[in-house]
Parts: structure tokens; sequence; C-alpha cells
């Protein structure tokens, strides 16, 4: 009797220690909740160019660069986006474009392709093209962002989804790097910071738009006021965001609050 009661003191402070580990625990399905930022619309203009799908700044930052993936071509237009260039270039399936300051040339994804395309800024005559490698297979579902850093003379780059992905790439390496995001539902556009060292991401489906350090860590958050938002380019020194949408065919410029 003595050694049945000295097994059943023992399993009851096994049971309770057990117990008081468990409540102390935090539990795992419960991330850290995201700092939420403001945006104030300052303004909205309507565009000359059907379902404008990429966005950038072109020289000195005094113009923009829009894609359109219903005309398959590269446009651009002062900050209010009055159009005053068409390039000749036609591609397919246009979604991204950035401006490379260092080379002088225009670089465009091409989604179904998956490749990158660079162009002459002054006749926006195709210069090459690159393949760019993916973890997909959707045609549909890919090239969808790009963005140039003078930094490290790379090109970043987001793919939509199937996975969603970060991909660092230049002429010289290829791919420096490609990095699985998990941070929204998929990806549409990609501006980087390169005087503050920050990567702002788009996405259509979350209606979010996300400032994120290089390693595309959430700093910031920032819900957008609609849908197929499919364009950044970003003034970190008057705290402006541009954005083009790709259902009404304007480009909205916001106020960063906070």
């Amino acid at each position: 009797m003595k050694s049945i009661k000295f097994i059943s003191i023992i399993l009851f402070s096994l049971l309770v220690i057990t117990l008081t580990n468990s409540c102390n625990k935090t539990p795992a399905e419960n991330p850290p909740v995201k700092p939420t930022g403001k945006l104030e619309k300052l303004d909205e203009f309507d565009l000359d160019i059907t379902e404008p799908s990429g966005l950038s700044f072109g020289p000195g930052g005094t113009s923009l660069l829009i894609v359109s993936d219903n005309t398959n071509k590269v446009y651009e237009t002062d900050l209010e986006g009055n159009l005053f260039r068409e390039l000749v270039y036609e591609g397919m399936d246009l979604e991204g474009v950035t401006y490379n300051e260092s080379e002088q040339i225009i670089a465009v994804v091409e989604e179904r392709k998956h490749q990158i395309v660079l162009l002459d800024y002054s006749d926006g005559v195709e210069q090459e093209r690159h393949d760019i490698t993916t973890g997909g297979t959707t045609d549909n579902k890919g090239l969808e962002g790009v963005s140039y850093s003078k930094n490290n003379s790379a090109y970043y780059i987001v793919n939509e989804d199937v996975p969603g992905e970060l991909i660092i790439w230049n002429k010289a390496f290829g791919n420096i790097s490609r990095t699985e995001l998990r941070i929204s539902s998929d990806y549409n556009a990609i501006f980087v910071d390169t005087k503050n060292g920050l990567l702002w991401i788009v996405s259509d489906e979350s209606q979010m738009l996300y400032k994120c350090d290089y390693n595309a860590k959430v700093l910031m958050e920032y819900e957008l006021p609609e849908i197929k938002f499919e364009g950044i380019a970003v003034d970190s020194d008057q705290q402006l965001v541009y954005l083009v949408n790709d259902i009404t065919f304007k480009l909205y410029i916001f106020k960063i609050l906070n």
C-alpha cells in the first residue's frame, strides 16, 4: 500500500509540473502584430494608359515611367500622369519597370516569359534580355515588379505567387539570391529606397503596402483603399507614395503620415 501511495504522489507531482509549464508557454500560433502606419491620399489623376501595371521614377525623379499590360508598351509622364512619350519597344505581358540611372537604361519584366528586358532610355530600343530563374512554373503567376538599386548594381524583382519570391539579380552574376516571401498572399510591385535601405512591396489581394528592410522583414504595413494597385514609386524626401491602379487607370499620390 505504501508503494502504491508513493507512486500516486509522484504521478500527481509530474502532472502539476506539466500543467504549470503548459500554462507558462506562449502560444506559437500567435505571431507578433505588425506595426500599422497611415497614408493620406493627396490626389489622383486619370491616365491615358490602359491597365497600368508598373511604375518607376525617370531620370532625376522628375518623370514617371509606366508600363501597360494591355498595350505592352512603356510610357513616360510627368509627376501628375500627363503623357509626353511612348517608347518604341513593345513587349509581352509587361508587369514591371525601373530606371537604371547608372547605365541610363530602362528595365522591364515580362511575366509569362520570366525575363528581364533592358532598353535604351533615349530611344526605347531593346538592348538585351535575360531569363530569370524562379521557384514557380505558372506563367500567369510570374514576374510582377522590378526596382533597381544603385547601391549594389542589382535589380530587385518580385515573383507574384506560387511561390511569392524576392529575387535579387544582376547581369554579372545572374540570381544573387532568391527568397520565398511569406508576408502576404501575393506580390505585385516593389520599390527600392536606396537612401534609407528599405523595400516597399505592394500586395493586390491583401490590399496592403509593406515597408520592409532588405531582408523583407516587415517594419510597417499600410492598408490601401482598393485592390489592383500594381506599381509603386516612393519619394522618401517628401514622404510621398506614387501608385498606379490596373483597373481604375489612375495615378494616386499618398502622403506617409507615420
